[in-house]
């Protein structure tokens, strides 16, 4: 059994210090909260003096599971009564990058000077975006600012896990992708040419399939550089094009009706706005200030402007549901899910409830896509090798088969 020597907070925002013995570190904290304390930092007795433990900090960008952690934590310790300066102090203390540091540093000296939170973190957009700080706004008008963060908390964990989930599902068919088509390029680019040195000593008539062989490999070889320069170029413009409005605007048109992908994009919109939407009613937004973020946060151009039609219905006195049907951009689900949130006002519940059934239906469709693409790529990866080596086979037995007579 280990001594942990720990730093914590009492409920008056007092600091105190001291030691535990103890198997691990979570059991410190479990105990320390018990006894009505706020672990600030716990360490080995040797590891943790007082005022500020003896680390090396490393400078890094602050993600968003810096601004989650960060969030979980000041919904803790508001709820525990923490005074807010003495609570961002001490995410100051935990901070573990000195650019998370700096960032809370500036947060706290703000607050110090008597701006509420949610001006203080206004001043930094980049990492605090309108829903979070309307959220927090709320929160201070109504009094459960720890609510409010608590809600801000799960909203990003989710958002976050919806995203790790997407990636998992692409990238295994991405790194398949990318594989074929370097052993491919490999093949033709570096094995071809040496083996057309062989076959023209031959002297000899090569089969059709062989001649096509080399003659692509000839090309690859001649103007290899010229094909790497289109490729970068055509990469470069397509990354310029989206940028621009009307890139943009063609680039969200075509995700919503490119084949079996289309669907999946328009689920993933639809359970995005429905889960800010729903997030921020719940935190105490007004109904057209979180229309109005929502529809920025959807991250596709039509269905951002169906969101704001719906809104400009919802200002002139239509229902939340008859407007979602109006706009004729949302599934029938979505628009009776808001119906019934509507009369039995638990509309933030209904819009988490179909979020969640979306985000269900994304991660089946896209399980099911994974599994029929891998072999999809196999095959046609056979295809491609089994032409390659039956070129390359064919003249060998031609050969043979001469020698044999």
């Amino acid at each position: 059994m280990a001594r942990f020597r720990y730093i914590a907070l009492d409920r008056a925002g007092k600091q105190i210090t001291g030691e535990i013995a103890a198997e691990h570190s979570d059991e410190v904290k479990r105990r320390l909260r018990e006894m009505g304390y706020f672990p600030s930092r716990i360490g080995e007795a040797a590891e943790v003096k007082l005022g500020r433990p003896v680390e090396v900090r490393r400078r890094r960008s602050i993600s968003g599971t810096d601004v989650l952690v960060m969030t979980r934590q000041l919904a803790d310790m508001t709820a525990a009564r923490l005074p807010m300066f003495r609570s961002l102090s001490v995410l100051v203390d935990q901070a573990e990058s000195s650019a998370l540091r700096e960032l809370l540093e500036q947060i706290r000296a703000d607050v110090q000077q008597g701006r509420p939170l949610s001006e203080a973190l206004a001043r930094h957009q980049r990492h605090f975006p309108d829903l979070y700080v309307n959220m927090v706004r709320a929160g201070e008008t109504s009094g459960h600012l720890e609510v409010v963060l608590l809600r801000l908390a799960e909203f990003l964990e989710k958002s976050m896990q919806r995203r790790s989930q997407v990636i998992s599902a692409l990238l295994y068919p991405a790194v398949l992708i990318t594989v074929a088509i370097g052993a491919v390029s490999f093949i033709i680019g570096f094995l071809i040419p040496k083996l057309s040195a062989v076959f023209k000593e031959m002297e000899q008539a090569l089969p059709l399939i062989t001649q096509m062989l080399l003659a692509v490999a000839d090309v690859v070889a001649r103007i290899w550089w010229v094909l790497l320069a289109l490729i970068v170029a055509l990469v470069v413009g397509l990354r310029w094009y989206v940028r621009t409005p009307a890139g943009r605007e063609a680039l969200d048109a075509w995700a919503l009706r490119v084949p079996f992908l289309g669907p999946i994009w328009h689920k993933m919109a639809v359970s995005r706005f429905a889960r800010t939407f729903g997030t921020m009613l719940g935190g105490g937004v007004p109904i057209l200030t979180a229309l109005e973020i929502s529809g920025n946060a959807v991250g596709n151009r039509p269905m951002s402007r169906a969101v704001m039609s719906m809104r400009e219905e919802v200002q002139q006195g239509t229902s939340v549901a008859a407007s979602l049907e109006h706009a004729g951009a949302f599934p029938p689900l979505l628009i009776h899910m808001a119906g019934v949130g509507e009369e039995t006002g638990k509309l933030p519940e209904m819009m988490a409830r179909v979020a969640d059934s979306l985000d269900f239906e994304v991660d089946s469709t896209l399980g099911r896509l994974t599994m029929l693409l891998e072999p999809v790529i196999i095959i046609i990866m056979g295809i491609i090798v089994g032409f390659i080596v039956l070129a390359v086979l064919l003249p060998i037995f031609q050969i043979s088969a001469t020698v044999g007579r």
